[in-house]
Formats: structure tokens, sequence, C-alpha cells
């Protein structure tokens, strides 16, 4: 008997809500999709019959959400890809719940000396000489920062780095800084002394991490590899595209052809915006020019699931690392004032320079100060030569005032917030910056008032790739230890969030024309829900259960889902 075969031009999800995003139709029950695609949205029987009346057939419904709920995929604005698979490749002693790509979360260690404890038996569990590289510690949370002389009563045989959760302070031990060949006259000045001049073991910044690295480049083996086996973490979360805000931070090209390998794999259901870190890549062209050069170059080459997004700058330090400077009257815990990380009049004309050559520019910026370097720069910028539609965006963003904002709003210039730190760290924050500061950071409802573009995001390792923690935070601005609500007035809503989350953080990636929302033409990216994030107790959102995600029409259940 012979069988015909009829492929399937159509397909066409029925779901108990659909929530697009789009303001000219908000909610539908089905969505059609061909060739990747949205073909149709709506109510199932309006969908079926005009798809039926269409030269798209055969067609078939597929009812496996008919019970769930279908949101665009999730956008992360600043997240690290291949940075997380480092830091994944280490070994966990943080004080907070990080979750596994498998499922789960790693155990918590929420003392100093629990942590020390923890790597003295990862000594012992470890080949010897192999680097024991342990991860995600929050000093502020265990009690204090770690020591030189703490980490050598760990091993003297074997060497020990530990990074902090921000990624912004490393501590190691004696054996490591020997074999980096650091001592005597090379003491480099990311390297911190104690009052009496001896090491303490303290690298402060990417900088100071470079200046060992040759004693811990087994660490970056495999890059591949390690940054496939985190891609998980992603659908749990509901995302269909992420932004790695540090592409190439040792080899730009490297890092672009690795993407290029691993997303051209069709299991590896993921959009990535890379932004070429600047400095990394200025070196390896041998200058600004060069680089500008080889950057319009590799945006050429991208893909449907890799892009070359914006260029990532960077100006200050971390506040809860106290690393950067907090302005007058200084950190209210009696820290001494950190330093701009780099030259803020370079960055400045780092600016200048990519806006003339049509490039947008991302920079770090966690205070007032490195913002109104960034917002100084745009200003000039497009003094000297008028672009519209730039979309320059600052990220972080914790002290920036309303006047600040106002000229964002005028010059076009995005922010997107770190908001889980309210969360993770909001407790800290109030320590270590006074009441007031600590209650206006991540000005979000200003931001909303003032028109400004504005999102949230993860940033890991700062925070977990939980996007919906990051959302509740929005919602709420509640901190983690004590409960305390920082800055009432600047809560927004559960759509705020959900805004922020998808059709804003495409229009900042350029990308609003493709992603964000759920309307004819775009990318057939949803993620999915098993409950409707309107209709719950908005306290309940950031446990907001994701059943996995719809990747251009192909279905990509959370792993160990069904």
């Amino acid at each position: 008997m012979e069988v015909n075969f009829v492929t399937v031009q159509t397909k066409i999800f029925a779901a108990r809500k659909i929530i697009t995003m789009y303001p000219e139709q908000p909610f539908a029950t089905a969505v059609a999709v061909k060739d990747g695609r949205i073909l149709a949205v709506g109510d199932l029987n309006d969908v079926t019959y005009w798809v039926k009346q269409s030269p798209f057939t055969p067609y078939e419904v597929d009812t496996a959400f008919q019970k769930k709920v279908l949101m665009p995929g999730l956008i992360d604005p600043h997240t690290h890809v291949d940075l997380q698979g480092f830091i994944y490749g280490g070994h966990f002693v943080a004080q907070i719940p990080w979750p596994r790509p498998e499922g789960g979360f790693y155990p918590v260690y929420p003392s100093k000396a629990d942590v020390l404890k923890r790597l003295k038996e990862l000594d012992r569990e470890l080949p010897p000489g192999q680097v024991l590289y342990g991860v995600a510690y929050d000093e502020n949370k265990a009690g204090g920062f770690l020591h030189i002389d703490e980490l050598d009563a760990v091993s003297t045989t074997r060497p020990i780095i530990v990074s902090n959760v921000v990624f912004h302070r490393f501590w190691v031990n004696s054996f490591l800084l020997q074999k980096a060949g650091i001592g005597g006259e090379n003491i480099p000045p990311s390297i911190e002394k104690d009052p009496d001049g001896k090491l303490n073991g303290t690298l402060i910044e990417t900088k100071g991490l470079f200046s060992v690295i040759s004693a811990i480049i087994g660490l970056f083996n495999d890059p591949e590899k390690k940054t496939s086996s985190i891609l998980p973490l992603f659908v749990a979360g509901g995302n269909t595209t992420v932004c790695d805000a540090i592409l190439g931070m040792v080899s730009m090209r490297g890092s672009i052809k690795s993407y290029h390998s691993l997303l051209a794999k069709p299991e590896n259901k993921l959009r990535v915006v890379g932004l070429p870190w600047w400095r990394a890549g200025i070196a390896e062209a041998g200058s600004l020019e060069k680089f500008i050069e080889m950057y319009k170059e590799d945006k050429a080459g991208s893909t449907d699931k890799f892009r070359i997004g914006a260029v990532k700058l960077y100006i200050d330090g971390s506040i809860i690392s106290r690393t950067t400077p907090l302005g007058w009257p200084g950190y209210w815990d009696s820290t001494p004032e950190g330093h701009m990380q780099e030259n803020p009049e370079e960055i400045k004309s780092f600016i200048i320079r990519l806006h003339e050559a049509g490039i947008s520019t991302i920079t770090h910026t966690n205070t007032a100060a490195a913002f109104q370097f960034v917002l100084d720069a745009v200003k000039e910028a497009q003094n000297r030569c008028y672009r519209p539609d730039m979309r320059h965006r600052a990220d972080h963003c914790y002290t920036i005032t309303e006047a600040q904002l106002r000229l964002a709003k005028e010059l076009g210039v995005a922010v997107s917030f770190f908001s889980t730190q309210i969360y993770y760290y909001g407790d800290a924050h109030l320590k270590i910056q006074g009441p007031n500061r600590a209650h206006q950071i991540t000005p979000t409802a200003t931001a909303k008032r003032l028109g400004v573009s504005w999102t949230f995001h993860n940033d890991p390792p700062g925070t977990p790739q939980l996007p919906w923690v990051g959302a509740w935070t929005a919602v709420h601005r509640r901190t983690m230890e004590s409960g305390t609500v920082l800055g009432p007035e600047q809560r927004v809503t559960v759509e705020d969030a959900l805004r922020a989350m998808t059709i804003e953080a495409a229009y900042q990636l350029h990308l609003n024309q493709e992603i964000g929302s759920i309307e004819f033409g775009k990318k057939a990216d949803f993620c999915v829900l098993e409950t409707d994030p309107l209709e719950i107790d908005p306290i309940e959102l950031k446990d907001i259960p994701v059943w996995g995600t719809v990747f251009g029409g192909e279905i990509n259940p959370v792993k160990g889902g069904k």
C-alpha cells in the first residue's frame, strides 16, 4: 500500500492565552507559524479560517499549549554567555542559590568559614596541581573579604583563585602569585597590598585577573564545550535571545568563530547578540581605526542566530565590590573611595569616534559620575555628527538622577538597570551607600515617567540567570534578607516588567522589527508559561513556572521537562 506523506506548511499553536506585547492586539488564543515566522495571530477559529483560505496549506493545529500561556520569547539585554560557561566550570562557593543547568540549585555556603571548609574539601578531591577555582563568593553576605593567609591555609601546593559574585574582585593564594611571577619589583597596581606592604591576595577588576592569567590559563580551555553546557539555563528562564555583554574578552575573532560554530548546531535554539569588548578588540586589531574596520567586517558576517551588536565600553567599577568612586560623601561604611577603572575622557573620545562611524555603544556605568560622561559624549557626538536612532545605552545605572534621565531622553540614550541587585544585595547597598542613595538606586519608575527607554538584566556572574527574579524585583523592590522595600515609589507594574523583558529589550538591541512581540511577520520566538503572569498574585512572579520556549516555530522544552 502506498502512503503519501504531506508536508505541513503552517502550524497553528493554540493556547489558553497569548500575551502578544503588541498594543494593537494585546491578547489572542492562537498563533499560526510558517517558515519560522508568525503568519497570523488571533482567535483559534478565526486564525484557522484564514489559514484555510490561504495558499499556505496543509496546516495542523498543535494543542500542546492549549492549557498554557504564550508570550514573546524573553530577551536579556545584558548577560554573559561564554563567561557563564567559564564560571560554571569552577566550583560554587556562593551565599545565594545558583541554578544548575540540569535543574535544581547548587548548595549554599552562608559564611566565610563555610567557604574555607568547602575549599579544603575541594583541595582533597582535586588532582594534585590542578587549579582550584571557587566562584560567586559574596564578601558582603559571607562576612568579609578573603585573604591570602586564609587561602594559603587551604593549600600552598596548588593555585587557588576565588572570584567574587560580580567578578570585580578576586582572591588568590601565594602559590598562584608565585606561578604568575608576581612579587618583588613586579607588582601591578591592580594587585592589593596590606598596610604593611605585604601582598594580601586581592586582585582588582579584570586587570588584576589578567595580571595572573598565565598561572590559570588552563581554566580557559574548551570554551565552546563550557558555553554549550550552560545554554539550558536560558531555556529554563524562557529566553530566546540574549546579549553577551563582553564578546572577546580574550580574543574577539576567536569568540566570534566559537559562537558561529556553537549556534550553527540546530539543537542550540538561542539567538545571541555579541557586544565586542573594545579593549580586547582594539588590542587585537592594532588601533581604534582598524578595530572599526574589523567590527564592520564581522558585523557583515552576522547570521540569524548570531549578531554583532553595539561596542561595549567600561568606565567605573562596582559599588558592592567597593571598586568604584561613589562620590560625596563617600562610602557609608567608611570604605576608602574607589577610582574609575578606565580613563573617562578616553572612553568619551571612543564613544564620539564610534558614533561618527555609525556604531552604537553600550557603556558600563554604575554611578551618576560615569553616566554623565556617557551623556556628555553622546551630546558632543550628536553636535559633531547628527545621527538619529543610534540608541546608545548605559548599563547598570544605580545612582543616576532624574536630571540625567531627562537629558538621556533628549539625547535618545537608553538605560538598562541591574534591578536584581536590589533583591540580592539591596541590604548591602543600604550599609554601603546609606539610606537615601540606596532607596533611589535603579530609578525605573522615573525612567518610565520621563519616557526613557529602560530595561533590566541579570548580568551573571553578578546575579544568577533567573529573569523572573529580575521582573519580580522591578515590581516589588524587596531585599532578600530584611525584606526592605528600597524606593517604593520606583516600583513598576507587571505589564511594565513584561515589556522590559520583550519589546523594549528588542528595541534597545535594534531588533524590534524582528522579535519582542507576537505579531505578523516577526520570528516565532515564544516563552511558554504554565500560568499567566498578569493574573497571578504579583508576589509569585519570581517563581512562575516556565515550560520552555518555541524558537523559530520549533518547540524547545526545559531540560528534563515534557
